[in-house]
């Protein structure tokens, strides 16, 4: 039997931070809604996004590298699993994505938009090695987590084959250093050849763009490995974990809002180490919150239910729905009550279209994906 994330019981403290996760990205975009701000408050709204996606990062590789390794190191591996593992997780991933790519290119074929780049994102190649594109923007993050998992089993197939006598454990912890090595190693070329002296740059040349983001997925890899081989070490040193994870990301915080550190005078705090500490912080949160096995059922129901159309919303929420809301209902001269029943009505919309989405495509879809190993 081919193990998946859903064949396996429910964790609340993972479903409670993808909900989490989602919830930080859903915020980050409500700043296009209200007016630019230099305060505080609209400082932490922009720095919700930066903190979501990476939650997602690392979470997803969390809950694939403890498959990944279970299925390498198992007596019948072979290829086959290889190419099970890809076709499940594509069929995961590209039927919802697609849909709304063609969501998207209808809408802006609709508003007389240019899509003549739309072809890159059936082959996830918006953003693979360079600046991300303007269409469907928010589609960034789903070409690192694939290209980081497929290029990562196929590896790890090689090498048990040309390594045959090395054992399996050791060839898997090899294979994921080395990409872990490799691809924060990208980061320290795109230093010293890119001249980047602004966030907008930053943010679409490095921050979302595969060859250099994908040591964040596979630092969630290594830590599926490092709970699957090592439980009890996993489960006693939780807290001390989390006090490292909050550490780092409160040094990060540090750097960030009080330090303020501009790029054009640390580009290499910003190119090399921002993205990897907060990575790092996000994944030493993950054994206190995978121990969290269970809560109450009046929260536990509300947050699996969010947690299950998290993916849906995550398509939905920006292209689509407050895309179109922008486009439709001009918001500049709305006085703030107006504009918090916009967000309402932004967040109710994306949350009925998600539930539907997921209902009545993503679930037959699933259905449809599961085959016999």
């Amino acid at each position: 039997m081919i193990e998946t994330p859903r064949s396996r019981q429910r964790i609340f403290g993972l479903d409670l931070l993808r909900v989490l996760s989602i919830a930080l990205v859903l915020c980050s975009h409500t700043s296009w809604i209200y007016p630019p701000s230099s305060g505080l408050l609209a400082k932490m709204v922009d720095m919700c996004g930066f903190f979501g996606v990476e939650l997602f990062f690392v979470m997803s590789g969390f809950l694939l590298g403890g498959i990944i390794f279970r299925q390498f190191i198992r007596d019948d591996y072979s290829f086959k699993t290889t190419l099970v593992f890809v076709y499940r997780r594509l069929m995961r991933i590209l039927p919802n994505y697609y849909l709304i790519i063609l969501v998207n290119m209808g809408i802006w074929l609709w508003l007389g938009y240019s899509v003549a780049d739309s072809w890159k994102y059936f082959f996830f190649l918006q953003n693979f090695a360079s600046p991300l594109l303007p269409f469907f923007p928010e589609s960034w993050s789903l070409p690192i987590k694939e290209y980081g998992y497929v290029i990562a089993v196929l590896l790890l197939y090689a090498a048990s084959v040309v390594f045959n006598k090395v054992s399996r454990k050791m060839i898997f912890l090899s294979v994921i250093l080395g990409m872990l090595v490799f691809f924060f190693c990208t980061k320290l070329y795109y230093n010293f050849y890119t001249a980047n002296t602004t966030m907008l740059q930053w943010d679409v040349s490095l921050r979302s763009v595969v060859i250099y983001r994908i040591d964040t997925v596979l630092l969630g890899v290594l830590a599926g490995y490092v709970s699957t081989e090592y439980p009890d070490f996993w489960k006693q040193k939780k807290f001390v974990f989390s006090l490292i994870g909050l550490m780092v990301l409160g040094l990060l915080l540090f750097c960030l809002g009080y330090l303020k550190l501009k790029i054009a005078d640390f580009p290499l705090f910003w190119n090399v180490l921002c993205l990897p500490m907060n990575a790092l912080g996000l994944t030493c949160l993950l054994p206190l919150f995978s121990d969290w096995k269970s809560a109450p059922a009046k929260v536990t129901k509300p947050i699996e239910t969010i947690s299950e159309l998290s993916y849906c919303v995550y398509l939905l929420h920006y292209s689509v729905v407050l895309f179109l809301m922008k486009h439709f209902i001009d918001s500049s001269d709305f006085s703030m009550p107006q504009l918090h029943l916009y967000t309402l009505a932004y967040l109710v919309i994306t949350f009925i279209l998600s539930y539907l989405m997921y209902h009545y495509f993503e679930k037959p879809i699933m259905k449809l994906r599961e085959i016999k190993a």
